[in-house]
């Protein structure tokens, strides 16, 4: 008899009238058992997936199945079968499969797995009816969700191997298109060559047919021998990766090779390899191997005289560092004993000396003392750029530090400094505290007469899009800090100035310094990646902006 309760809610092509209550019987009765009756004949048909599945313990793999089968007839009672089709075959499509990856699925697991869907409904049915309208209606209904199942699966596998065979010929274009190549199909097995481009001769010299006489051991003569024992090894254990899959997963993977071949006049030449899985014989093994080779050796040799010039330069750098850091103390030396001796002198010699005679000395000590600073404020800068050790550092705990190494100038100038929450940058500490130290001294220095020094130091972060005008290089976050003083300003046509070393915007006479000290939070600020601007006003201020990568 037919069900009166039968669903109809599924496509016209899968309406079904007979399963629906027959896997409402089998979820409700016979779940368990129809589980294992899948895997059973799973197992005797010896569908390829079945071994991904094989190393889980079987209360895991019954777990597996169970909420499978649950899903496959809750489809079926609800007469949603084709929503279910379409629902495994998009989960295959996205590689949303589990254990199984979407290149794995062979086409005999596709015509298998219609096939014993059906037989585990069959060996059930004598349990559900004898009724032979009944047996008829459901062996049909069956026989169309077979033929449904297959006819998608198919489809779909024959667009997903054209998806993969579009991106092999787009992979294999984008090679040939970028430079001459040499191209070739070699069996694995016999070492043998069943195809090589002109590419060969045009960049080794030899003729094509040699390579396919000989096959892959006369290429193994041509590399270089220091690169022959690690190409080897690397390709080895490619293979044997390969090989651990029965089928598909590798095949979209392009493995990179460097190595050195002779040409044919005598001459190593640099050769880029890339090479992935041709095909596979039918125990799912690697048969065919497809390369493409490209001559990179002019790109080698730029390579090799960019890291030699970069070697050349680091040396250069740390000779120069080590002769500023000898030749500033060898200048200190004679200095410091120009300061003593004329110090002493003065003090010995007072009352004998006429007043012209203590002022030119007094000079003579001043001008010593002056050139010492000078020189050790020019080490500094040069010794800038050497420290790279970048952490993460408080800005707030560095500019603390320095607030209370400046606390006594502070006192006595009646100095605020105000800040917002500073946050935690990369930066090297020692140079962050400097650049402080140098800005905030630069703004006590410059304080308006009877007005008491005031700063305030507020950041924020800025998008990238922000930096890209100030030719800073975009696609990562930058800091942004101001510090803001109301001390005497100055003109804005002198900004670009303020940073060159020895600059000076007033006379030694009127305030005190090397001109110096801006420079150096410069030099700090771009050791950083970043850039400092300032900008001022006469008689109420200057701001300081600093941008450093985030």
């Amino acid at each position: 008899m037919i069900p009166s309760d039968a669903s109809t809610t599924g496509s016209a092509k899968l309406a079904f009238t007979y399963c629906p209550h027959f896997a409402k019987f089998l979820l409700d009765h016979h779940l368990e058992e129809f589980s294992q009756e899948l895997l059973r004949l799973y197992r005797q048909v010896d569908i390829p997936m079945l071994a991904f599945y094989k190393d889980l313990p079987p209360e895991q793999l019954a777990g597996i199945l169970n909420a499978s089968s649950v899903k496959l007839l809750t489809a079926f009672a609800e007469n949603r079968t084709s929503q279910h089709i379409d629902a495994t075959l998009q989960r295959w499509a996205h590689d949303q499969l589990g254990r199984v990856g979407r290149n794995q699925v062979a086409t005999r697991d596709i015509a298998l797995m219609g096939y014993v869907r059906k037989q585990a409904f069959m060996t059930f049915l004598p349990r559900y009816t004898v009724d032979p309208v009944q047996i008829i209606g459901l062996i049909r209904e069956l026989d169309a969700y077979t033929l449904e199942l297959a006819n998608n699966a198919f489809t779909l596998y024959i667009s997903l191997l054209q998806q993969k065979i579009d991106e092999q010929v787009h992979f294999i274009r984008k090679i040939t298109d970028a430079a001459p190549a040499i191209i070739g199909t070699y069996n694995i097995h016999s070492g043998q060559y069943q195809f090589i481009s002109q590419g060969f001769e045009m960049l080794l010299g030899y003729p094509r047919q040699r390579v396919l006489e000989e096959g892959i051991n006369f290429l193994l003569t041509l590399i270089h021998p220091d690169d022959l024992p690690s190409l080897l090894a690397e390709n080895a254990q490619a293979l044997e990766r390969t090989n651990q899959v029965s089928d598909g997963q590798d095949e979209t993977q392009v493995l990179e090779f460097k190595y050195r071949m002779r040409h044919q006049n005598g001459p190593y030449r640099w050769f880029q390899t890339y090479g992935t899985v041709f095909d596979r014989n039918p125990q799912g093994r690697v048969e065919h191997i497809l390369n493409i080779s490209i001559d990179i050796t002019d790109k080698m040799e730029a390579e090799h005289q960019v890291e030699e010039k970069n070697r050349r330069l680091v040396q250069s750098n740390a000779s120069l560092q080590e002769f500023a850091y000898i030749a500033s103390h060898d200048l200190k030396e004679p200095l410091r004993k120009i300061s003593t001796f004329g110090d002493r002198l003065l003090q010995s010699q007072q009352g004998n000396m006429n007043a012209e005679g203590e002022v030119y000395l007094a000079k003579i000590i001043d001008a010593a003392q002056r050139m010492h600073t000078l020189i050790g404020d020019i080490l500094s800068v040069s010794l800038i750029s050497s420290d790279q050790t970048f952490e993460k550092q408080s800005l707030k705990q560095i500019l603390d530090d320095v607030l209370q190494a400046l606390e006594l100038q502070m006192e006595r100038m009646q100095a605020q400094v105000y800040t917002d929450d500073l946050p935690v940058v990369p930066v090297v500490a020692s140079q962050f505290r400097q650049l402080f130290q140098n800005l905030l001294t630069n703004a006590f220095k410059f304080a308006r007469t009877g007005v008491p020094p005031v700063v305030r130091i507020s950041h924020r972060f800025l998008p990238p899009g922000d930096v890209q005008p100030l030719g800073l290089t975009a696609g990562r976050p930058y800091l942004e800090l101001k510090i803001a003083d109301n001390g005497i300003g100055f003109d804005n046509r002198y900004a670009g100035k303020i940073f060159a070393i020895f600059q000076r915007l007033h006379t030694r006479k009127d305030f005190e310094g090397t001109g110096i000290g801006l420079a150096i939070c410069r030099k700090i600020v771009e050791n950083h990646g970043g850039i400092i601007t300032a900008e001022g006003v006469p008689d109420q201020g200057a701001t300081f902006t600093i941008i450093v990568p985030a």
